[in-house]
């Protein structure tokens, strides 16, 4: 594979479909495959092999032709325990988030994530495929620990929420950032800062309902969804429950576009 890359390195996005015409091999992670790889790893893997290529985000089912103008030069990469967030020279922002991802593979020189493309122009090698792998799982096992968790917690997180527990000072140092990052419109940032919040005080009823909806802002609807049910769960009482449920009406509607 790295053999090929020497003069693949060298050839202009536009004639990559050509070339996979003719010598398309595809390389798909496993868990035998990524070994021991950790997440801290993974992260940095990512964050430093993706900036030297083109992003390219599309559907599958457009032209070639239509595909070539699209090919853009990454600039910066953010990764998260959530999503891989890369930017564009054009300011163009995508996020990919772990969970979410059927597919992850690579075919010569494009990394596919399911409806999407990302192609890099070099250094593109299955050790990024890997990290990506790495971190979907990581992501899936979270969701999961932390659903049986607050399951199991139910009862004295509703105690907390009801006696509306000051918030320890590390809590609200990240309310605060989450705010101002709200304010910035950096939306992903937010969710980030209140995810940090809620792990230490994931009784945190307000906290619930606002990554809630700047994950919806974000565009991340399932983990929306998810906070917006945690918040349910903890006051189902309050005074906005009808307006909390009809949003997760709305970002079911949303993640069937």
């Amino acid at each position: 594979m790295k053999s090929s890359l020497r003069w693949l390195k060298s050839i202009p996005c536009s004639a990559m479909p050509i070339l996979l015409a003719s010598c398309a091999s595809t390389y798909i992670p496993t868990d035998s495959a990524v070994g021991n790889m950790s997440t801290e790893l993974a992260r940095k893997v990512l964050s430093t092999g993706l900036k030297e290529g083109c992003t390219w985000g599309y559907k599958a089912s457009r032209l070639a032709s239509e595909l070539m103008s699209s090919c853009e030069r990454i600039t910066n990469v953010r990764v998260t325990s959530r999503r891989l967030l890369v930017t564009d020279r054009r300011g163009k922002k995508s996020s990919f988030i772990f969970s979410e991802l059927p597919q992850i593979s690579e075919t010569n020189n494009f990394l596919q994530l399911a409806g999407q493309t990302i192609i890099w122009g070099k250094n593109i090698d299955s050790v990024l495929i890997d990290a990506l792998y790495v971190l979907q799982q990581d992501a899936i096992k979270q969701k999961k620990e932390e659903d049986v968790s607050f399951a199991a917690s139910l009862a004295d997180y509703r105690k907390k929420a009801a006696s509306n527990a000051a918030l320890p000072e590390e809590a609200n140092k990240y309310k605060v950032q989450a705010e101002g990052a709200v304010r910035d419109k950096e939306f992903e940032d937010a969710a980030d800062f209140y995810a940090e919040a809620l792990k230490i005080a994931p009784w945190w009823p307000v906290g619930r309902f606002n990554r809630a909806l700047v994950l919806g802002e974000a565009g991340d609807y399932e983990l929306a969804k998810r906070e917006m049910n945690y918040y349910l769960q903890l006051v189902p009482n309050a005074p906005n429950a009808r307006a909390a449920q009809d949003k997760i009406y709305e970002w079911e509607r949303l993640e069937t576009k």
